[in-house]
């Protein structure tokens, strides 16, 4: 009897091996260099990624890969120069200097945790992430983590600040197994388009540019409007949608406008806006967890990641790691972030003063 996995694992053989059969024109089971350009073709011009990353790694024979989610991981990182944006990396390499796959982030700190004690059967996995449908694409890191822990609880709501908030965090914390442990990550997530916009995002089956993350943009817009920063003539991005009843983006605004000086001194000030997004969740995911009295009566340790995630088109989702640290009852916080990530980033240059570097909790 095949279990669950194995069975979907052979329909994801049987689809890869029909999308080879359309590329092999002569049917001589091998993929030859004409044959190669028309994948290199429809690798360059479709959104379609996983379809074409599949028919790539078969081209090279690496169906000896396990499974849907290793086999897209296999082919985004070795096949990434032959259908990246070109501006957008450049871009990317730019402003979040030591961005990782979303494979990789989640491997990395799957490799920390596990000598620690932390399993999908004790860990209960939450996320402090933007609700934008970008962020939960199967391949990329939320579902990603999901599937790794088994479980996912959503903290996150526009932005991806912690609008659960302690309410929400205190049920999160009692659903935790016995004696068991928490994993959260929290991140505001921003776009790159494929002549390097910060920001801007084409989103697969639209022709036209939209905004990631659209709160945070949105919130920096209000506040052009109400001349609490100069306005960036580089932004594009319009969306004149009535505000009557908008609760969570009102609490952006208002926890965003006070951290916006120095933006003139930035690289770019919608990256600017994303690390100050940084800050802003990066105390409010704290204040949920220390003002959480009765944490450590459920759980026996407490990790927490804290970056940025960078969503492209192309060439595969990013993570730039900003923060991980592990805690347990009467200990200090433990910093992991070397352990799991290497050296920090430099990010003095790209926000351009100390004093926000401090605003946005980049220490």
């Amino acid at each position: 009897m095949h279990t669950p996995t194995t069975a979907y694992s052979s329909i994801f053989d049987r689809e890869v091996d029909d999308l080879f059969e359309k590329y092999d024109t002569d049917g001589n089971g091998q993929i030859d260099k004409e044959e190669f350009r028309d994948v290199v073709k429809k690798m360059k011009s479709s959104s379609r990624r996983r379809e074409i990353l599949s028919v790539a790694t078969a081209t090279f024979g690496s169906l000896f890969v396990a499974t849907e989610s290793s086999t897209f991981a296999f082919a985004q990182k070795r096949l990434r120069s032959g259908y990246l944006e070109e501006f957008a990396e450049a871009a990317q390499d730019e402003l979040f200097p030591t961005a990782m796959l979303s494979s990789d982030l989640d491997k990395a700190i799957a490799k920390v945790l596990k000598p620690r004690g932390f399993t999908p059967e004790n860990t209960l996995f939450g996320h402090s992430v933007c609700a934008d449908e970008v962020n939960n694409r199967k391949e990329q890191l939320i579902p990603l983590m999901v599937n790794r822990w088994q479980e996912g609880f959503a903290l996150g709501g526009l932005g991806g600040l912690p609008f659960a908030g302690k309410s929400g965090f205190g049920a999160y914390l009692h659903h935790v197994p016995d004696s068991g442990k928490l994993l959260v990550i929290f991140a505001p997530h921003v776009g790159i388009d494929e002549i390097g916009r910060i920001g801007s995002l084409q989103r697969d089956g639209q022709a036209n540019i939209s905004s990631a993350c659209g709160a945070a943009v949105g919130a920096y817009k209000e506040l052009q409007k109400t001349k609490k920063t100069a306005p960036n003539p580089l932004t594009v991005l319009d969306a004149d949608n009535p505000r009557e009843y908008d609760p969570q983006l009102k609490n952006i605004v208002a926890l965003l406008a006070p951290r916006l000086d120095g933006i003139e001194e930035s690289a770019d000030s919608i990256a600017f806006v994303t690390y100050q997004m940084y800050g802003i969740i990066r105390e409010l995911i704290t204040a949920c967890i220390v003002e959480t009295p009765d944490l450590f009566d459920f759980a026996t340790e407490v990790a927490v990641v804290g970056g940025i995630m960078i969503n492209r088109r192309k060439g595969g989702d990013f993570f730039q790691p900003l923060s991980f640290e592990t805690s347990r009852k009467g200990e200090e916080p433990v910093d992991r972030f070397t352990e799991a990530f290497g050296d920090r980033p430099n990010l003095l240059p790209i926000i351009g003063s100390k004093s926000a570097m401090n605003r946005a909790s980049l220490y």
